[in-house]
């Protein structure tokens, strides 16, 4: 009888566990943003620029965009007027803007949708991208990180002190980022020679 409760217990308890698991799980899926841009390819040619932007949907249903913006950032101000509070406040600048889309775009239920922006006139490419959407499903901040500059009609002509080709992301990482401490491990050292010199 002893053993039939501790089983009785064990089940009820693991009953109770896979509810709240369950529970938990339906709230994450319910709570996760609907859109993903997960990369965005820029085809860059002068200084006008398409962006190609690779959209992932995390829902069983379709998702509209109805407003695209791209930022270079956002900036945070703290500012206080002559007699009032002290404000906080997030700012979209124009100044921050790489291109503005009032075009509607359909992204397909649970899968990538790429889109398109054309005739965008910018010149530098940061590292990661900003986007504002306004969808169907609300408004919504992604960041997008995989960002690739494919340069059209344009020849450079310079020599290579090194150069590396890899298969894998992970190790050409690892060799930049040798090179680059290296590279500020040399400067420092030059300049410490050039002050003992001059002292």
């Amino acid at each position: 009888m002893e053993k039939f409760k501790v089983i009785v217990d064990t089940l009820a308890s693991l009953s109770a566990f896979i509810a709240i698991v369950s529970v938990m799980v339906g709230w994450y899926r319910s709570a996760r943003k609907p859109l993903k841009i997960v990369r965005t390819v820029i085809h860059k040619e002068n200084d006008k620029a398409t962006f190609i932007l690779v959209v992932k949907s995390v829902k069983e249903y379709p998702v509209a965009i109805k407003r695209l913006d791209c930022y270079r950032r956002k900036k945070y101000e703290v500012q206080k007027k002559e007699g009032g509070k002290p404000e906080y406040s997030v700012v979209f600048a124009g100044s921050e803007m790489i291109f503005g889309s009032k075009e509607t775009f359909q992204i397909a239920a649970n899968g990538h949708t790429d889109i398109r922006v054309s005739e965008v006139g910018f010149s530098d490419v940061p590292s990661k991208l900003l986007f504002l959407l306004e969808t169907s499903h609300g408004y919504h901040e992604l960041w997008c990180k995989d960002v690739t500059t494919v340069e059209l009609g344009k020849t450079e002509v310079y020599s290579l002190e090194y150069g590396y080709e890899f298969e894998s992301k992970w190790p050409a990482k690892a060799v930049y980022y040798w090179k680059k401490l290296r590279e500020l491990t040399r400067r420092s050292t030059g300049r410490a020679r050039t002050a003992a010199r001059a002292g």
